[in-house]
This record gives C-alpha cells, sequence and structure tokens, in this order.
C-alpha cells in the first residue's frame, strides 16, 4: 500500500493509502482529499512522509522502485 503521514507541529498526524497504487505499473495521479487528514493543523505542517508498505509495522525485504513529483497543496 501506497502511503502519505502528515504531522503538524504539534505532534498530530494523519494518514491517507492506496493500496492500488502500490501495483501501478503507469504513471498514475493520487489526488488526496484534504478531509483525510482530519485531526492535523494543515496550516503548521511540520513533516511529510511518503512510504510503501504497513506505516505502523514496516518490515524489510521489498524491491522495485517508485518515482514521486510534483507534491502540492491547493484549496479545494
Amino acid at each position: 500500500s501506497l502511503y502519505v503521514t502528515v504531522e503538524d507541529s504539534a505532534g498530530k498526524s494523519a494518514t491517507a493509502s492506496d493500496p492500488a497504487l502500490a501495483n501501478t505499473a503507469a504513471w498514475t495521479q493520487w489526488k488526496i482529499p484534504l478531509s483525510s487528514l482530519t485531526g492535523v493543523n494543515l496550516a503548521k505542517v511540520k513533516k511529510l512522509y511518503v512510504g510503501l508498505g504497513d506505516r505502523t509495522t514496516p518490515g524489510a525485504g521489498g524491491t522495485g522502485r517508485i518515482f514521486i513529483d510534483d507534491i502540492q497543496l491547493t484549496k479545494p
């Protein structure tokens, strides 16, 4: 599963994920609704994590390549 975790300056975080994107061979745009990041102060983002697998219990041994570009935040 491909995931994005946003953490604010107070240490609160929220994660959005999409299991299908991890196995997509073609470039794919992923639009994450801001409503899926509830509980985080998006005006005070401190960290952004992008990863594959299970964020809460990571494991070694994955292979492959992922390209990430054009991360942006826009008002709906």
